[in-house]
């Protein structure tokens, strides 16, 4: 996790030597406490509450209270949909994962981009699907050209190439950073379509466009 997730707005508790800190949003209450072997979490959701009490979704236990806290973060980072605003708490924990072999890998940084993702097979293969990369919450969605998309289970993922199996990005002078919206307007060759706010062209739903979305080598 870095630097640059938002602070947590805790409403701190404390009495008789026990320390309590809780956050309450109209989608969860997720608290962290002290206990004799350290500090506990929990994160209970609202969405689905059970009988209009929080239900269980999440929990855990450990030495420092730092650990408790990254936890947390990433339950509530993956467990809710990004359009409620809970990412920017969780950082990079919102979308790293461990892939095959072990290691961890932010998926973050393909969102919005047309990727080639390679999934190990168990006859010891591996199977490619090409599309565009969305994080949704412990699973990676792959829209491919024809609309359809695909989920896959982080574990099962090798490895992740942009384009077509070379280095790529969208065009950085025109990419706004958010999914496949570019500034500008449709031209001749463009597969886009005007976007909501004005000088946009919005990719989403459309196949990949040669203008604004070409590998870059």
């Amino acid at each position: 996790m870095d630097g640059t997730v938002a602070p947590i707005p805790w409403q701190y508790h404390g009495s008789d030597g026990l320390q309590m800190w809780l956050w309450q949003t109209p989608h969860f209450v997720a608290k962290i406490g002290t206990e004799a072997a350290g500090f506990y979490w929990t994160v209970g959701d609202l969405v689905a509450a059970n009988g209009g009490r929080p239900r269980p979704l999440s929990d855990g236990r450990t030495s420092d209270y730092a650990t408790a806290e990254r936890q947390l973060r990433e339950t509530i980072g993956k467990s809710y949909p990004t359009v409620l605003g809970y990412r920017p708490y969780a950082g990079s924990l919102a979308t790293t994962f461990r892939i095959v072999g072990g290691q961890f890998m932010d998926f973050g940084i393909f969102e919005g981009q047309h990727c080639v993702v390679s999934v190990a097979l168990p006859d010891g293969t591996e199977r490619g699907y090409s599309g565009y990369i969305k994080v949704v919450h412990y699973e990676i969605e792959v829209t491919q050209a024809n609309g359809g998309a695909v989920r896959i289970m982080p574990t099962h993922i090798a490895r992740v190439l942009r384009g077509s199996g070379r280095a790529a990005a969208p065009l950085a002078d025109q990419w706004t950073g958010s999914g496949r919206i570019y500034t500008g307007s449709v031209i001749p060759g463009c597969t886009g379509r005007p976007g909501f706010l004005p000088e946009t062209i919005d990719h989403a739903g459309w196949a990949s466009c040669r203008i604004h979305e070409s590998d870059q080598t």
